[in-house]
């Protein structure tokens, strides 16, 4: 049996007092002296395993945070704290603030082409049997260059092209995106300061839509509605922008302008189609009933509904108005009346 650290037993027989008090006195000594090198190794121990831990943790610190942008330093108040939440969020959602105007294209048809220079060519769009006509697809780079050179007249305009994912045929493609990329290989005419100020909506289904919708995503992009409107589109759509549609959204007549391109030449029953179309309006002005209803509902091919009113929450009673009277109630553009 080991005796190890144990007290030797033959000190237990020692009966002389002096013996006992200095082998206790030795023995004591021995202990202390153990128990002082136990707490140096329990120090060193500790330290080691804290220098260990401080090894581990600081390059993890390190990496996190070279992902993480944190911020340099913590607001002096709640209240600053909160501007500054709110500076960013409207930063962020709000990507062009400093415009007031909107320029309008209404689109027609989505580009199925692989090459966007070849815009010119009718075989490049996907075309109803009454746009297959020689200068169609020139009557559609026209609106663009159009749109484009009219917002590069006003510095303070939106160029908005319109149009959502109409044709099952052509695939999830939008009407509004053909006609940015269009104008992207185009090299934006000549005019490549205009591309920063160029934005899509593509949830309309008809012209109506295009204005409605155009009104709503001007909103979402810039926090406030424009003070002028100028749509483009063909001539022979004059009447229906300027008046019914515009009047069904209450936008002030002062403050909207409409830029015309005549139809091609060839393209017969262009004249009874939009007759057809003005008196459906005159009757359902926000074409949510009968044969302007079934016509979004084939417009959109791939669910992609209309646009939703939690983008423009001014607007929500409007986008949500379905009747044959004109919507009587306060929009936010009424204060243009005014000015």
């Amino acid at each position: 049996m080991s005796t190890g650290h144990l007290i030797p037993t033959h000190n237990f027989h020692l009966r002389h007092h002096s013996a006992t008090q200095s082998f206790s006195t030795t023995g004591l000594g021995r202990s202390i002296s153990f128990m002082r090198n136990g707490d140096n190794r329990g120090r060193f121990s500790t330290a080691a395993q804290i220098f260990l831990i401080v090894c581990v943790l600081f390059p993890l610190i390190y990496l996190v945070s070279d992902r993480v942008s944190l911020p340099k330093a913590l607001p002096t108040s709640t209240s600053n704290w909160r501007n500054r939440k709110a500076m960013i969020s409207s930063i962020a959602q709000f990507p062009a603030a400093h415009l007031k105007n909107l320029v309008l294209v209404a689109g027609h048809a989505v580009y199925t082409g692989l090459d966007f220079s070849l815009a010119k060519q009718e075989s490049s769009w996907f075309l109803e049997p009454y746009q297959k006509v020689a200068g169609e697809a020139q009557s559609f780079i026209d609106h663009i260059e159009l749109g484009v050179k009219e917002a590069s007249n006003d510095p303070e305009a939106m160029l908005l092209f319109s149009g959502g994912q109409t044709r099952q045929e052509a695939g999830p493609r939008s009407e509004g995106l053909s006609y940015w990329v269009v104008a992207e290989a185009a090299s934006w005419f000549g005019t490549l300061g205009v591309r920063n100020r160029t934005f899509t909506e593509e949830h309309a289904r008809d012209s109506f839509e295009n204005l409605l919708f155009g009104l709503c995503r001007f909103y979402e992009l810039t926090g406030h509605y424009p003070r002028h409107i100028t749509v483009i589109s063909y001539t022979l759509k004059q009447d229906r922008f300027s008046s019914l549609h515009r009047e069904a959204v209450q936008f002030p007549s002062e403050h909207f302008s409409f830029i015309g391109t005549p139809i091609p030449p060839l393209a017969k029953g262009a004249l009874e189609g939009e007759a057809r179309t003005v008196a459906a309006f005159r009757k359902d002005p926000y074409g949510c009933n009968g044969e302007l209803q079934q016509k979004r509902l084939r417009r959109d091919p791939f669910a992609v509904g209309p646009i939703h009113p939690s983008r423009c929450p001014d607007m929500k009673s409007l986008l949500g108005y379905c009747a044959p009277t004109l919507f009587t109630g306060v929009l936010p553009w009424v204060d243009l009346v005014e000015t």
